[in-house]
């Protein structure tokens, strides 16, 4: 063989081997790659490719169909493609990935220009490729690494490409997307930025998201505004570019300025957020339930339980959005604007406030040390709850780090180590000034103050519960557990029990309507005296009107609106505290109720829970519906998981509930008492008076029957308000009891509860797309055996009670 043509042999084999060991080079590597040899880890499986594991945000509803919180991880939820504004799709291709609809997930040419011009004309990623990488958990620290993670993208973006349409594709890249401050996926990403949902957003709103998904931390729109808006411009540029908006319409939409609507997102924040806490403690039990041989009672296909951070459930309630918007309106246009400034002031005048005067130093130190101990800062520093995990951390184990002690903790998202101090250490701290936000009405106030005073600060504040129900199904339309939940976390609502006053009086009338009792039945009105030995009592008991006037007798009805205890005390001491316990338990109070004469007066503890549910009896015909907040939960796919039927039982009979709510009628109204000679209003009567610029929460001229309620030393006051179509239950009063009101004229339940119950409905009958009834209570059928018109029974018992009854 010539050496001419041993040259040509060797050159066509070292051209092929050039060519052809790079290709196999290459196969090889995609084959490596794609099976997970030669160190390249595995892929994601077509499961995961099929059913990309997301932290899927779950969603609260209200019944009128808005959201009204999220519990989550990743506040993430998903949409389809349909609901993603075509603004959003044609900004998107335009600048991410112009030939998407040309290719199969890798564009060549793009590839091509990449190579040759060292990626300096821009990347070659496509949308499919971009949302491939988003399927990698980690991003590699090694050139290397991020080659062989290269390679895998582009194995996943053709298998994506052969799965999923086109459509498919960009409905993933967008739900999958994290565009910063709490917003994952374009779906929280419109609602946190501007305030509206994907399908909403207009062309300039559209751009700027897009412009994010080229580095959201560099395009954030709450830090770099300008900038921002720079990038929002270049997105509007590349769809002039591509011809999806004119050169008119770009010259527009790039002189608009960055505007936002930004709503933070935290568990916190927003609306209910104390129902929202209730209902997630709810939820987590309702998860970990099981049955007798441990599996979950709720669970998935595969037995698991859900997931509130990141199953993606539908969780819809029973309040109504603009019910609780109006709720929480009316707790703090009284306390905030009003009340809490009326307590500011009868502050003033103590010798150790805000502590009422009659408590000895040693007592008000007492109540702070219990109050210290019982903080967050005490709590952590003594390692009994996590730092950095909060509330949610779970303390795995107790651990030593160079001598000194930690608690390791841990959650969902969260891993942190506890420092551990000693308590004479925790105890020095709170006396040692730092700089801190505190809580006004006015909103939150830099300052400096040691954290044994802040406590004392925070105890000089009135908190207040607000509940309000549909009576004929039980449904709880509004929430409010307290006056602002960063800082006094604690539940009113359901969590709370209180004294409830002369609020538990209509269970004692209950009884005695239930007997056949007449509204316009007279008592004398004089004080009554239980004996030792009676009741089980150790030594008589003669209970006092609160005014200290008496004299003549007085109808039931009067002793109801004017809240007489001589009244209250003798029903009680006819009937005996077992026959009105019954009477509570049948109207739902499960709270303990202690049988002695003094419960007739109103010393038990009672939720607004429990009092909001039983005053529904009056108005829903004598049958108690328990108070629900759930109606059903539904899966991210929108299967039924669980749904809820109020529990119900008939309490009295029709005539005894139409009764009572006549009685309590005479609470808002005025009634005549012919001892003095002349109408007398009811505690309640300030409703019904004209709006002043004092009383801006009065005149309601529509039917209300309800009940105020004052505890000992004012430490608590109560309004219950009852309509055909709504009850609602208010209580206000301080952390500690013996934080109160000197005085019965501002402590008292007309002047503390009453107000925002004022306030609450004039906000629903000035709200014409609220459907409810401003008329009467609706009356029974059959026709009353208890006689109503007081003019009717006086002449029917010749102005004498002893035909009917007898006090003997």
């Amino acid at each position: 063989m010539s050496s001419q043509k041993k040259s040509y042999t060797k050159f066509v084999m070292l051209f092929w081997t050039a060519v052809i060991v790079p290709v196999l080079f290459v196969v090889l590597l995609m084959y490596a790659a794609a099976n997970s040899w030669a160190g390249f880890p595995p892929l994601p499986s077509f499961e995961e490719l099929e059913n990309p594991k997301s932290n899927l945000a779950s969603e609260v509803y209200t019944s009128d169909g808005k959201i009204l919180g999220k519990y989550f991880y990743q506040n993430r939820v998903n949409v389809q493609f349909e609901e993603i504004s075509p603004n959003l799709v044609n900004a998107l291709i335009s600048t991410e990935d112009e030939r998407f609809h040309d290719h199969s997930g890798i564009d060549i040419r793009g590839l091509a220009r990449a190579i040759l011009n060292l990626g300096k004309s821009g990347g070659a990623s496509t949308i499919t490729q971009q949302l491939a990488k988003m399927l990698f958990n980690e991003t590699p620290k090694s050139g290397w690494g991020r080659i062989k993670q290269k390679l895998q993208e582009w194995i996943i973006a053709a298998q994506l490409e052969r799965r999923y349409t086109k459509e498919e594709i960009i409905a993933m890249y967008f739900n999958r997307f994290d565009f910063i401050n709490n917003a994952v996926g374009i779906k929280s990403g419109a609602s946190v930025y501007f305030g509206v949902s994907p399908a909403e957003l207009k062309l300039e709103e559209a751009a700027c998201l897009v412009g994010m998904l080229k580095n959201p931390s560099l395009y954030n729109p709450l830090r770099f505004p300008e900038r921002t808006q720079e990038r929002r411009n270049v997105v509007l540029f590349q769809m002039k570019r591509n011809k999806v908006i004119s050169d008119v319409e770009f010259d527009s939409l790039k002189q608009i300025p960055l505007t936002l609507n930004y709503s933070k997102v935290d568990h916190k924040d927003g609306i209910a957020p104390y129902f929202r806490e209730v209902l997630r403690a709810d939820l987590r039990t309702l998860f970990s339930e099981k049955d007798k041989d441990g599996n979950f009672i709720l669970s998935k296909e595969n037995g698991d339980p859900y997931d509130m951070y990141k199953d993606g459930l539908k969780i819809f309630t029973t309040l109504n959005y603009k019910l609780q918007e109006y709720a929480e309106f009316a707790v703090k246009a009284h306390l905030g604007n009003e009340l809490q400034n009326d307590f500011f002031n009868n502050l003033k005048k103590r010798k150790n406030p805000p502590f009422s005067s009659d408590l000895t130093d040693k007592e008000v130190e007492n109540i702070l040390n219990a109050a210290v101990k019982r903080s967050e800062r005490f709590l952590i520093m003594s390692g009994k709850q996590c730092g950095n995990c909060g509330r949610r951390g779970k303390i795995l184990e107790e651990i030593e780090i160079d001598g000194q002690k930690y608690v390791h903790c841990t959650a969902e998202d969260c891993e942190h180590d506890t420092k551990v101090y000693e308590e004479a250490e925790i105890w020095k701290t709170f006396d040692v000034p730092v700089p801190m936000k505190v809580f006004s009405w006015r909103g939150k106030i830099d300052t400096v103050l040691s954290p044994m005073d802040s406590i004392r600060y925070y105890k000089s504040f009135l908190q207040a519960g607000l509940m309000s129900m549909d009576p004929q199904t039980g449904y709880i339309k509004a929430w409010v557990g307290g006056i602002d939940y960063e800082h006094f976390a604690y539940d009113h609502v359901m969590q709370g029990k209180r004294q409830v006053g002369s609020t538990f009086k209509p269970f004692v009338y209950a009884v005695a309507v239930d007997e056949g009792y007449s509204p316009c039945y007279e008592v004398p009105n004089v004080p009554v005296v239980f004996k030792k030995g009676q009741f089980g009592l150790l030594k008589d008991w003669a209970p006092q009107n609160s005014d200290g006037e008496y004299g003549g007798t007085v109808s039931l009805k009067y002793g109801l609106a004017n809240s007489l205890n001589t009244v209250t005390s003798k029903l009680m001491q006819l009937f005996g505290p077992e026959r009105v316990i019954e009477m509570a338990r049948s109207m739902g109070i499960t709270s303990h109720l202690d049988p002695v004469p003094a419960l007739a007066l109103g010393v038990a503890d009672i939720s607004v829970y429990e009092m909001v549910g039983a005053f529904s009896t009056f108005a829903n015909k004598g049958f108690w519906t328990k108070p629900i907040y759930l109606t059903r939960i539904e899966d991210k796919d929108g299967n039924i998981i669980v749904e809820y039927i109020p529990e119900t039982r008939e309490a009295l009979n029709e005539q005894t509930a139409y009764v009572m709510l006549d009685l309590l009628k005479g609470v808002t109204s005025y009634n005549y008492n012919k001892f003095k000679g002349k109408n007398v209003g009811g505690t309640g009567i300030r409703l019904t008076f004209p709006k002043t610029d004092k009383r801006p929460y009065g005149g309601i001229t529509y039917p209300i029957a309800g009940k105020t309620g004052t505890t000992q030393n004012n430490s608590d006051g109560w309004f219950m308000g009852v309509t055909p179509d709504l009850v609602t239950g208010v209580w206000v009063g301080a952390e500690d009891r013996s934080v109160r009101f000197s005085t019965t004229y501002y402590g008292q339940g007309a002047n503390t509860g009453l107000p925002i119950f004022g306030y609450y409905m004039n906000k629903i009958y000035a709200d014409s797309t609220i459907k409810i009834s401003k008329g009467d209570f609706e009356k029974p059928e059959k026709p009353l055996t208890i006689e109503l018109d007081c003019n009717e029974y006086q002449k029917k018992n010749n102005f004498d009670n002893s035909s009917e009854h007898s006090f003997d």
